[in-house]
């Protein structure tokens, strides 16, 4: 991840990391999230999670955090597309 993130020279906008590795419980418990937060120093209430499937926006939501679900590209449509017909 630091690779990748550095190779796009984005790191440096990061704060902290939650890795898998710094949790035990995965989706669609909320522990990561929670864990996010609070190394954030930022109540749950105050986050806004962007994930990519349904069971990242219930792990939010279980987290008491809002959420904004963004497909992978394949699934987008433009708003022409939805459009047609």
């Amino acid at each position: 991840m630091t690779a990748s993130l550095a190779s796009l020279k984005l790191l440096e906008k990061f704060d902290t990391f939650v890795c898998a590795g710094d949790y035990k419980r995965s989706k669609p418990d909320p522990e990561a999230f929670l864990l996010a937060a609070a190394k954030l120093g930022v109540p749950p209430g105050a986050c806004l999670v962007f994930e990519d499937t349904e069971m990242g926006i219930q792990t939010a939501t279980a987290a008491g955090m809002a959420s904004i679900k963004i497909p992978p590209p394949r699934q987008r449509t433009s708003a022409s597309q939805k459009n047609v017909g």
